[in-house]
């Protein structure tokens, strides 16, 4: 029972060590970023054009969609290369 107490006390100690670590915090605000404006897109691009009515091709939608893809693939590119160390 000791023996279980201690592993899972240590398991939340690097789990708390690994997550205050700044790099992780950066990629989490960009991961938190970047989803949001995936998802709200389609109002950033209603609010730019100032039109109910948003295409799926239109530029605005798109280029909104790519920044946010490019935030979570950036967050994802910190999490692999500097969260590990």
């Amino acid at each position: 029972m000791n023996l279980l107490l201690g592993a899972f006390r240590d398991f939340w100690n690097n789990f708390v060590n690994r997550i205050s670590s700044p790099a992780v915090i950066v990629a989490l605000v960009f991961a938190v970023v970047g989803l949001a404006l995936a998802i709200l897109a389609n109002r950033i691009a209603r609010a730019v054009r100032k039109s109910n009515e948003i295409d799926d091709k239109d530029p605005v939608l798109i280029s909104f969609k790519v920044i946010g893809l490019v935030f979570l693939f950036v967050s994802v590119l910190i999490i692999v290369f500097r969260a590990g160390v």
